[in-house]
């Protein structure tokens, strides 16, 4: 993959990004963020921010400290001493890759160049950066320097981040060097803990440097830089001879160390050495390690940790005449993997089930408030958010076929009985039914609980056995469960990515949907329910909210499975769920009819909305979303089915409200809902459900949203996003006591329409609901108003919110143009750019695509690398023009699902395969501009192991519908490189 590659790089805007985080099947990842500015690398460390190995700093912050905080090369030679890569330099290189970061500099006085280059490291039993220098003389002539490298300061293992930051003076106390050998460990002595219980410490961060002879390791800051403490200037090394330099005497203790070297050499030509920065589990690996690490080991290291990244970004080798647009995909692929994970199929006592590896939650530099984590382990498995996991496993099957229900299966479970679902997905455990007697002790011991792939992969590489042979032996034993927690509410629209799980499963596997509809999933219980209306709708300060609408049960565990008396779970059908979903969601039917009540304390896709749940508010997208998913099943109805006996009442008053007004309608609708989940909470007891009962309500259904899309049509030239209701009219109910808030019975609603936002025709288009012509009037009314940028050439989450109250969300509170307040947020851009392909409008998406895709950015503007998505991109209503068009909070978004989605309909067309009159048939019909095209071919995959050589001749577009691709070549590719 090219490397984006920036010169004079700490002079340009500032911005922060990190490596990926992969260290292959038989690794442990290593978490490392880098800022354009000194030597990169901001922080590292294992598993989350408390197993920091340098200190965990926010972008603000990281961008001001790392100068002095991070790497540091200072060299001297003739008496004169030179740091490099500091700001006030100009000859100065990065280069960022997929796998690795590179900085160069010249030092034009001296005829020298200095390169670092920094990957973390695979296939190894600890976490580990690698840092590799090279210094180059340009002029041959002999050059006697003496060089100290390495960190200003580099924290022992087991610091607690809160701790450290509230207490790092006095945690201090705890910290001591050991020098050994063949590296140098950093570790605590004891517990840190005001406890009872005091444990000593097994575990230590440590480094080692190869490559320099004679080096000398300094872990005292102030043999380095005497008693400046804001490690600034080097005074020893510039008040001392080298030999003075080694002879000092050093504290072990008492300060947080420093990991550095010093050594003296001879420059004739040139000159590579290596550090290695990294945290061991206990020392006896690290002893039988440390040795193996030689300049020859890691070299090697550096290539395989780019052969472990290039067998995962391999799955979308793409070539068009578009070279940005092919690595871009690459790039998206990989972050996609690290918040959907990398599927790896398993055999179990329950069938089939993949496994993801290399998911996280998406937290870094910028995205300070996440607290991600990389399980420490081989095979890792991270945490993640429903509605992030769920969108970027989205188009699997089109690269793992062989993944098959997995995803299906994990987060249909996941939806409970009132319609919602838990935040936080935690991944899956396993629980052993064989017999354990025939391994090893440590894996007996694992082996009585729940475990994970990669705790047996780690376990069993240290007894020394087959990692993957014995992973794969231990499952076929084995059952698996799905796990999450509630997290922290319920969103409107998590729904909706199942709907897209649907589709994909559908363009793969179109002969097995009625099968799948068939399949049994069990009902998630959370201890959080949401409460009714009179418990609920508040007076505040003289006006009626909808405030903390959620109850918590602290007497329920935080996680569970609906059973039936007998203990067992209760299942139903895909296609019962699927019901349960659509009528608890059309019971949100909101007073206008128009949108979806966001009843439940939390809004939708845009999260800083969290204001408007208090607003009665409601949303058009989870509207169209709720027709999309009504119109997909009802191509599938079943038989019969069985489900909750209450579902069956809540259907039959949904299907047959009697009020003469909306108002009316709604308070049925509400009212139905609450006396379903009250009901089936109390009894949850089965029926069977026929056909024909079930079409009549869907179809009931559909007509009524058809209609209220009408509505809104007739209403809006640009379809709305979201709407807020004022209490016109209410009664309040006795207070239970004194203390009790003054809760009120509404009797009327008033609308309050909200600013257009990007959101609502997005989904309308990509629910492809409009025709062409309709479509065409909607892209050009969006494209006057005030959602496009037009200096920019890009859209907007919504028009101007100044004349909004605080009261609709955090939102109202950010600076317009900056994060979701009106700036360019990349995963809705790239959903309307999506919406526009699936519309048809093949035009209007390439001409949006070459203005709004970060590949074809000029990244000067966009201030990165235009091959990684960023979160947003400040547009020119923001007050800082220094920042206009440049991109904030780097990758891991739902950005990356989109261009993935919209790779596979370019390339392969919009329906892969179908399935008519007991026929199943392949069919290719791209969609793509002549321009994408070189030499009259495009290269690409197919289920990661396929190629597709797509021929083509002529001028037209080959979207044109007159005209298609003349023909098309499906090559065999297993044989390439298996993904380490």
């Amino acid at each position: 993959m090219q490397p984006f590659t920036s010169n004079a790089y700490q002079k340009q805007k500032p911005f922060a990004g990190f490596l990926p985080g992969i260290a292959g099947k038989e690794g442990l990842p290593l978490w490392a963020f880098y800022v354009n500015r000194g030597q990169a690398i901001s922080s590292f460390g294992v598993r989350d921010k408390n197993g920091a190995i340098t200190e965990f700093y926010p972008a603000n912050l990281a961008y001001a400290y790392v100068h002095q905080h991070g790497f540091r090369t200072f060299l001297k030679m003739n008496d004169e001493v030179f740091e490099c890569f500091q700001e006030k330099h100009t000859a100065q290189i990065m280069a960022v890759d997929a796998h690795q970061i590179v900085l160069e500099e010249m030092i034009p006085a001296w005829n020298i160049k200095v390169k670092v280059t920094y990957a973390t490291l695979p296939s190894m039993p600890l976490s580990a950066l690698m840092r590799q220098v090279d210094i180059i003389n340009l002029d041959q002539t002999k050059k006697d320097i003496t060089i100290i490298d390495g960190l200003s300061q580099m924290l022992p293992a087991g610091i607690d981040y809160g701790g450290y930051k509230a207490i790092s003076n006095l945690l201090q106390s705890w910290m001591e060097v050991e020098e050994h050998p063949s590296y140098v460990l950093l570790k605590l002595r004891a517990s840190t803990a005001d406890s009872s219980e005091i444990q000593a410490v097994e575990n230590g961060n440590f480094y080692r440097y190869v490559g320099l002879d004679h080096a000398h390791y300094i872990y005292d800051y102030k043999a380095v830089f005497g008693q400046d403490s804001a490690f600034q200037t080097p005074y020893q090394l510039i008040d001392l001879s080298f030999d003075q330099l080694i002879q000092q005497k050093q504290a072990p203790v008492n300060q947080v160390p420093s990991a550095f070297v010093v050594a003296k050499i001879q420059l004739t030509d040139n000159k590579t050495f290596f550090g290695i920065f990294g945290y061991t589990q206990n020392l006896h690996t690290l002893e039988s390690l440390a040795p193996l690490f030689t300049p020859a080991f890691l070299k090697q290291k550096f290539l395989e940790n780019q052969e472990v990244i290039a067998s995962v970004t391999q799955d979308i080798e793409t070539k068009t005449n578009q070279p940005m647009f092919d690595d871009y995909l690459k790039q998206c692929y990989l972050d996609n993997v690290l918040r959907g994970g990398y599927p790896l199929v398993f055999k179990t006592l329950d069938g089939d089930v993949a496994y993801h590896i290399y998911s996280r939650k998406h937290g870094d530099l910028e995205r300070d408030y996440n607290f991600f984590s990389l399980e420490p382990s081989f095979m890792s498995q991270g945490n993640g958010a429903f509605r992030d996991v769920l969108q970027n496993r989205r188009n699997d099957l089109y690269f793992h076929p062989h993944a098959g229900l997995t995803t299906i299966a994990q987060f249909a479970s996941f939806f409970q009985i009132d319609g919602y679902n838990p935040l936080s997905i935690e991944g899956i455990m396993f629980t052993f039914a064989g017999d354990s007697k025939t391994y090893p002790m440590r894996i007996q011991t694992l082996l009585k609980g729940e475990f994970t792939p990669g705790q047996i992969a780690t376990l069993a590489h240290q007894e020394n056995l087959a990692v993957i042979d014995t992973v794969t032996k231990v499952l076929t034993q084995s059952h698996y469960a799905f796990k999450a927690t509630f997290g922290e509410g319920y969103w409107g629209d998590h729904f909706t990515y199942f709907v897209d799980l649907l589709e994909t499963y559908k363009d793969i596997y179109p002969d097995r949907m009625h099968d799948l509809f068939l399949q049994q999933f069990p009902y998630f219980v959370s201890p959080v329910s949401v409460k009714k209306r009179d418990e609920k709708y508040v007076l505040n300060q003289g006006k009626v909210r909808q405030y903390h609408a959620i109850h918590h049960n602290h007497s329920l565990p935080p996680r569970g499975w609906l059973k039936t008396a007998e203990g067992d779970q209760f299942k139903t059908s895909l296609f019962a769920k699927m019901l349960t979903l659509i009528a608890t969601k059309f019971a949100n039917l909101d007073p206008e009819e128009i949108g979806l009540m966001y009843e439940a304390e939390r809004p939708g896709w845009n999260d800083a909305m969290n204001g408007l749940p208090g607003l009665f508010g409601s949303g058009v997208s989870e509207l169209i979303e709720l027709l999309r998913l009504t119109k997909f099943v009802l191509a599938y109805v079943p038989d019969e089915t069985s489900v909750f006996t209450p579902l069956i009442d809540l259907m039959a008053q949904l299907q047959s409200v009697k009020g003469q007004t909306k108002f009316a309608r709604w308070h049925e609708r509400s009212s139905a809902l609450e006396i379903y989940r009250e009901t089936v909470k109390q009894s949850p007891t089965q029926s069977t459900i026929q056909k024909s009962t079930m079409q009549s309500f869907l179809i009931k259904l559909e007509e009524t949203l058809n209609q209220s899309l009408l509505s809104l049509k007739h209403q809006f030239t640009i379809i709305p996003t979201y709407f807020a209701y004022d209490a016109s009219e209410y009664q309040t109910l006795p207070k239970q006591d004194e203390q009790s808030p003054t809760f009120v019975r509404v009797e009327a609603f008033k609308r309050i329409d909200i600013p257009k936002f990007l959101e609502g025709p997005a989904r309308y288009l990509s629910a492809q609901l409009a025709h062409v012509k309709e479509a065409e009037k909607l892209y050009q009314d969006i494209k006057q108003s005030n959602i496009y940028d037009r200096a920019l050439k890009i859209y907007k989450t919504s028009e101007s919110l100044e004349s909004q109250s605080m009261e609709i969300g955090r939102i109202r509170a950010f600076t317009p143009g900056w994060l979701e307040r009106e700036s360019a947020f990349l995963h809705m851009t790239y959903k309307y750019l999506l919406g526009l392909l699936k519309a048809n409008l093949y035009d209007e998406f390439f001409t949006t695509m070459q203005d709004g895709m970060t590949c074809f950015m000029d990244p000067l503007v966009y201030g990165r690398s235009p091959l990684e998505n960023s979160s947003f991109i400040a547009t020119t209503n923001n007050p800082d023009a220094s920042k206009h068009g440049q991109g904030f909070f780097a990758r891991l978004s739902g950005s990356t699902a989109e261009v993935l989605s919209m790779w596979k309909t370019m390339m392969f067309g919009p329906n892969l395969f179908t399935f008519k009159d007991g026929q199943l048939q392949f069919t290719i019909k791209p969609i793509l501009p002549a321009r994408f095209f070189r030499e009259g071919k495009i290269e690409t995959l197919l289920f990661s192991s396929t190629k597709v050589i797509l021929h083509y001749q002529g001028q037209t577009p080959t979207y044109d519908r007159s005209v298609s691709v003349s023909h098309y070549e499906l090559i065999d590719n297993t044989n390439r490189a298996p993904m380490r």
